[in-house]
């Protein structure tokens, strides 16, 4: 048995003659799972895991089930391999004591060093299987550690070491941008993605082209950049390379681009088509389904069920766990999800639900909306305004926050100002969407005074023709701190003399402050008081 292994091994760093042909990893592999040569079993899954679950899934998954458990937890490689494939979740620690056992260089210089040695090539394969098994189970951060190192070292390997790494850097630069695009910095993801695209020739696995050609569709489809989306989605479908298992995956994201680049454009017949097929998807990794309840939810804003939307986006925050927080997508189910509450005239909901989360572009540019919605323009214009400031920012989220802007701007020359930037950023990027959830009636009077263009008309072709999901004007259910005190302390059943004490003002001050939270509620009884609270969101819901 050691003299094939020796045969396909022939040193350290070396692995087999070339990646395109797996036959010999898979005839080894099969070999030593008969035999039990554990050694060689975990030598093939460490330097070939990647191949093997390209074009060989079936044998590899063989040769994770007949490893003993021993073996496994001594080999951090082979064991977040079997973590990629199984999926396992949790909040167990054990992904991080085994990738524990595995020293990878994280200075700059010490991993151009690696990746000069014969170990870059063990080096390479193990910071890419440990940044796949911490993102499939929600890990974003620790991903994103493995991300960067994998990135350095195949880089840098590329031109130590063309020969053995050049077929191997696309693959590795994809999961990298995957990674990134997952962890919501899409613009170190582009920039990553367009790379293994360009690469895609180089590379032995040829779903490389089709897939990174997809995720970047997908991430100019999510920033607003419509027809760049619609570039890289004619790649993609050109591009093809996948096969077996990975054909649904590699075309998932290209089907979520198709749909909100329609979306964006407010096509419902496309869009509509699109969703028809995003229904038939498998999804297979947790990460991906956030944009896909997107997708669904920006439609239903639209033309769809609204209140089905929400319930669609809290199943998908229970469906997702851990993978969901901190990560890209979560701040897009923030944003649509405070749009739908806003749709559904539920506005003191929507303002709990973003006052609860981090401040981003997207958020900002609801809640720049509710404010002019409530009229409260100063507080609109200093959102926009800090939305506008933040890096790299998202063009869909710009232009929404523009418009906003301009309709909060108290000059007509600073309003229409704001609005022509608007009109040029949709001149350039394609998206309708920003204009046709803003407030419809201030909008159209601000279009009426200015010049007409090309993409002026085409906005008004939009709004005549598409429906109003804003309405004109919001109520906020806005509480007092000693008021919400007063309904936490009552919700956990406290009298009126117990909260009193507690506040050290006496009861009668008490009953004036139930008589306002009853009249701002609408409400005449504690329990109503109680009820409408925990609805609205001014109270923890009961357990």
């Amino acid at each position: 048995m050691h003299i094939g292994r020796n045969r396909y091994f022939p040193s350290l760093g070396a692995g087999f003659l070339h990646p395109t042909d797996v036959a010999p990893a898979t005839r080894l592999l099969t070999t030593a799972i008969q035999e039990e040569d554990w050694d060689t079993v975990v030598s093939v899954i460490e330097y070939e895991w990647g191949i093997l679950m390209a074009l060989d899934l079936a044998t590899l998954d063989r040769a994770l089930q007949a490893l003993p458990a021993r073996v496994l937890s001594n080999h951090p490689i082979v064991f977040a391999v079997r973590e990629i494939r199984l999926n396992i979740r949790g909040e167990t620690d054990a992904l991080d004591q085994s990738v524990g056992q595995f020293q990878l260089p994280t200075h700059p210089d010490d991993i151009r060093d690696r990746a000069r040695s014969e170990l870059a090539r063990i080096s390479l394969s193990a910071s890419t299987a440990f940044m796949i098994a911490y993102r499939v189970h929600g890990r974003h951060q620790r991903a994103l550690h493995y991300a960067r190192i994998t990135e350095e070292l195949a880089r840098r390997a590329r031109v130590h070491r063309p020969t053995e790494f050049a077929p191997r850097v696309p693959t590795a630069l994809l999961q990298v941008g995957i990674t990134k695009l997952l962890v919501g910095d899409l613009h170190e993801a582009s920039l990553v993605l367009r790379e293994a695209y360009e690469l895609r020739h180089e590379s032995w696995d040829g779903r490389n082209g089709g897939d990174a050609s997809g995720k970047l569709a997908l991430l100019y489809a999510v920033r607003g950049e419509i027809v760049e989306a619609d570039r890289w989605l004619e790649r993609h479908d050109d591009g093809g390379g996948a096969h077996g298992w990975m054909v649904p995956l590699v075309q998932l994201s290209g089907a979520i681009a198709r749909a909100l680049i329609a979306i964006a454009r407010v096509d419902r017949a496309a869009a509509e088509a699109a969703l028809a097929t995003l229904e038939l998807q498998v999804n297979r990794e947790r990460s991906w389904a956030p944009f896909i309840t997107y997708a669904q939810a920006q439609h239903a804003l639209l033309w769809g069920d609204r209140r089905a939307a929400l319930q669609l986006i809290e199943r998908t925050r229970v469906f997702a766990g851990r993978s969901l927080r901190h990560a890209g997508s979560e701040r897009l189910l923030d944003a649509v999800e405070a749009s739908l509450l806003l749709a559904l005239d539920r506005p003191t909901e929507a303002s709990v639900l973003l006052d609860g989360r981090d401040r981003n572009a997207h958020t900002a540019a609801v809640a720049s909306r509710l404010a002019l919605l409530s009229d409260r323009k100063p507080l609109a214009r200093e959102l926009a305004t800090a939305g506008l400031a933040e890096e790299h920012i998202d063009a869909g989220a710009q232009t929404e926050l523009l418009i906003t802007s301009a309709l909060a701007d108290d000059s007509d020359e600073d309003g229409r100002r704001h609005l022509l930037q608007a009109i040029a950023t949709t001149a350039r990027t394609g998206m309708l969407t920003p204009f046709v959830v803003a407030p419809r009636r201030p909008l159209r009077q601000l279009l009426g005074t200015m010049s007409p263009s090309e993409t002026h008309a085409r906005i008004e072709r939009t709004l005549a023709s598409s429906p109003e999901p804003t309405p004109e004007t919001v109520q906020l259910v806005e509480l007092t701190a000693t008021e919400r005190r007063i309904l936490q302390l009552s919700a956990e059943g406290r009298t009126r003399q117990d909260i009193a004490q507690a506040l050290y003002v006496s009861a009668n001050t008490v009953k004036f402050h139930f008589r306002n939270v009853y009249r701002k509620l609408g409400v005449d009884s504690r329990e109503d008081a109680l009820a409408t609270a925990r609805r609205l969101g001014l109270l923890p819901t009961e357990r």
